[in-house]
């Protein structure tokens, strides 16, 4: 008689914690829900302040951004890159980092980073980055765009070449490899 009370209690405080549970899921998508519309309006903002070459007001965005949610591994990649538009670079490799921490499978982070490291002249660091973000997205334009600029700074302009020809491969339509192309070619 005892196990059978002890079981029906068992059986209705785990029915009990259920209800609440099922309550407390409920509450916390919409809190989600809502959160998320207010992040993607940040972001979309920040996107329009960095189009328009606002930058601190983009970085103001994105930060908002990171504030609602610091696992939004885009809002630090985006804040980085608005910090490369304003030449602070250290904060733009911490953002990169960071974005790579949260998203280590993401090729993007990678080439920005390594962009950022090329143009601090630390060269091992950017070619590794580079490589790991061809790595996971073999069709990522940026990053052999990126990658022939690395080519470039360290004297190998065949293989600036070879690499801004085969950004051109992917997206014939990119302004910098082409752009890049056209001078190494002068």
């Amino acid at each position: 008689m005892k196990k059978i009370l002890i079981t029906v209690m068992a059986l209705y405080i785990a029915v009990i914690f259920s209800g609440c549970s099922a309550e407390t899921s409920v509450k916390n998508e919409a809190t989600v829900s809502f959160s998320t519309d207010q992040i993607n309006e940040l972001m979309a903002e920040g996107d329009k302040n960095f189009d328009a070459g606002k930058f601190d007001e983009a970085i103001k965005n994105y930060t908002a951004a990171i504030e609602m949610d610091n696992e939004f591994a885009d809002a630090y990649n985006s804040r980085g890159v608005a910090y490369i538009s304003k030449g602070n670079l250290n904060e733009a490799i911490k953002d990169f980092s960071q974005a790579i921490k949260l998203a280590p499978e993401v090729a993007m982070p990678y080439s920005n980073r390594g962009q950022v490291y090329s143009e601090l002249g630390e060269f091992d660091k950017a070619l590794a980055d580079l490589n790991k973000a061809i790595e996971l997205d073999p069709n990522y334009a940026d990053a052999y765009n990126n990658l022939g600029v690395l080519s470039f700074k360290t004297g190998d302009n065949d293989k600036a070449v070879a690499y801004f020809k085969k950004a051109l491969e992917i997206d014939p339509k990119h302004e910098n490899a082409t752009n890049n192309l056209k001078k190494i070619s002068q």
